[in-house]
């Protein structure tokens, strides 16, 4: 019988290479002990039919968590489908939940799934569940219950197999105690907690992080990424990061390229940090005066500043429009082939139909021209070259990211990304 002490050493190279598996799989880095015992609990959790209710501030990774317990679920050869509660009206979220039928409201031209009846044997993702209204809440907890829903305009009983993962920055427990959030909901939501820490707790995981997003993002622009020194690490690792990790991404991403991927300095650093927090934590991060700054503390006829505008956000979202229009031309570059294919599939289609008149053109392999075959196809071929990425995918298909869950749905293409 082997010792504890073998049986122990047996164990960590394994929860290493788990831990490993959902870094590379679903972006999720970090070594300090807080995410680590994260970690451990969504391997746990992730092979059960549990629900499960994660917690965190926002940006903290709270969909990565998510994606990685269906992925990791014996429901990952289905959809998993994600909607945040808090970026819609009442109406219109009980819609997109649970569907309608022609005629419910205003608009419903036609009849139409909701997302639970889409994420059928499948999971549903609800971000931000405080937000929810309580009448919807009413009606998630039904399903949630009996696996039973009906439609907006009908009364018709459909039956949905769903798990259910739903996330949340909110103190829930406040909300039932004031009244806001039902309490046999919250119950049947916290059958597994798992809460996330904020970055500031875990400075130890900066460096990874710094260097997983630099690389990322290299990889995007094709370029080589020279590193970063120990003190701007350091002054990273100072920094209480309000919007946790997703500030830093951005951080990161900016700097590394506007920069062009150049080694990066303390004083770079100094100059990309915006000093958004208080001024007890801001303290020996105020910008390097550069001709953007000059210019931008000019003052105005009529008294008005400009440095009042968030000029990091401008600039930050004029470099994400750079980057997605980078990814699109490679994606379309990337799908040409498909798209030769296609001339060439409707090329012999027309050079058969001429020489044949009227007759039935007989087609090599039948396969090779069904619509949905090649549709699947596309589908797979953007995905694969934004990494997974459903909404610049979508973007580069023409086609809305709901009909593109409704599309890998149809297809059982859930599982793969």
């Amino acid at each position: 019988m082997a010792s504890p002490s073998r049986r122990a050493a047996a164990i960590v190279p394994e929860e290493e290479a788990q831990f490993q598996l959902l870094q590379w799989r679903y972006g999720i880095v970090g070594r300090s002990e807080a995410l680590r015992k994260a970690m451990r609990l969504l391997l746990q959790v992730a092979p059960t039919e549990l629900t499960v209710l994660i917690t965190g501030e926002t940006g903290t990774g709270k969909e990565l968590f998510a994606r990685a317990i269906h992925g990791l679920s014996p429901r990952r050869r289905f959809a998993l489908v994600s909607l945040n509660c808090a970026a819609l009206p009442e109406t219109l979220l009980e819609s997109e939940l649970f569907g309608h039928v022609r005629g419910a409201f205003t608009g419903a031209t036609s009849d139409r799934q909701g997302f639970f009846e889409i994420a059928n044997h499948g999971t549903l993702f609800l971000d931000e569940v405080g937000d929810m209204p309580l009448s919807t809440q009413a009606k998630v907890l039904r399903v949630l219950e009996t696996g039973e829903f009906s439609p907006l305009g009908s009364s018709e009983i459909r039956q949905v197999d769903v798990r259910l993962i739903a996330a949340t920055n909110r103190d829930l427990e406040e909300a039932v105690r004031r009244g806001t959030f039902r309490q046999d909901l919250y119950y049947r939501l916290n059958t597994v907690r798992l809460h996330l820490p904020p970055l500031r707790e875990r400075p130890e995981d900066i460096p990874l992080l710094v260097e997983y997003f630099a690389a990322r993002t290299c990889q995007k622009l094709g370029i080589e990424f020279e590193g970063i020194a120990d003190e701007a690490l350091a002054l990273l690792q100072q920094w209480p990061w309000p919007g946790n990790i997703r500030e830093l991404r951005n951080v990161v991403e900016t700097l590394v390229t506007l920069e062009g991927g150049a080694f990066i300095t303390p004083e770079m650093v100094r100059r990309y940090l915006q000093p958004t927090a208080s001024p007890e934590h801001a303290q020996g991060y105020e910008p390097v005066p550069t001709e953007r700054a000059i210019i931008l503390s000019h003052k105005p006829a009529g008294g008005e500043t400009l440095a009042s505008f968030d000029t990091a956000l401008l600039y930050r979202v004029l470099l994400d429009m750079r980057s997605e229009l980078s990814e699109l031309r490679r994606t379309l570059q990337a799908l040409l082939p498909a798209v030769r294919e296609l001339h060439e599939v409707v090329d012999s289609l027309r050079r058969g139909a001429e020489q044949q008149g009227d007759a039935v053109v007989q087609l090599r392999d039948e396969a090779d021209f069904r619509l949905d075959d090649i549709e699947r196809r596309l589908i797979i071929a953007a995905l694969k070259r934004f990494g997974g990425n459903r909404r610049l995918a979508a973007r580069a298909l023409g086609i809305s990211e709901r009909t593109l869950y409704r599309k890998l749905a149809q297809y059982g293409l859930g599982d793969m990304f």
